[in-house]
């Protein structure tokens, strides 16, 4: 018997693993940490693509809103054009002429109110009938009083 043959032959045994705690929780942390961030990222992207379709949405009101504006400010110039020709005097008079039934007076008449008149009746107001009757009757006097005078 040989000294070899005394002695179990063992195989090589394989390197012992170890576990180690605190690389296996640093590598989960910094997974969870990625994940979190993107997730975060993920959702600032898609509030700023919410916040900037919001505004552009704004901006195209206010776009069509001054299109608006610059037509209703084209035709208040007509309009305001329009007023100017309607209140000018060859129109006030083709329109006393033709829908009132105006005749041109031959000679200017001067109206004097005497102040008698004058005294006799309050302030004027705007109600319907009131004071403006009496007025109408005190000026149709004197034009009749100053018509008959000359």
């Amino acid at each position: 018997m040989t000294v070899a043959a005394a002695v179990p032959l063992r195989a090589p045994s394989a390197p012992e693993l170890r576990l180690v705690p605190a690389r296996r929780a640093m590598g989960v942390r910094l997974v969870g940490i990625t994940t979190l961030l993107a997730c975060a990222a993920i959702v600032v992207l898609a509030a700023l693509a919410i916040f900037h379709t919001m505004l552009a949405t704004g901006q195209y009101h206010l776009s069509e809103l001054n299109a608006e504006i610059a037509v209703e400010r084209e035709r208040l110039i007509d309009l305001r054009y329009e007023l100017q020709t309607l209140q000018g005097p060859s129109e006030i008079e083709l329109m006393g002429i033709g829908a009132l039934g105006l005749v041109t007076a031959s000679d200017p008449v001067d109206v004097r109110i005497e102040p008698r008149h004058i005294a006799s009746v309050d302030s004027p107001t705007d109600q319907a009938g009131g004071d403006w009757l009496s007025i109408k009757t005190l000026l149709t006097d004197a034009s009749t009083a100053h018509d008959r005078r000359s």
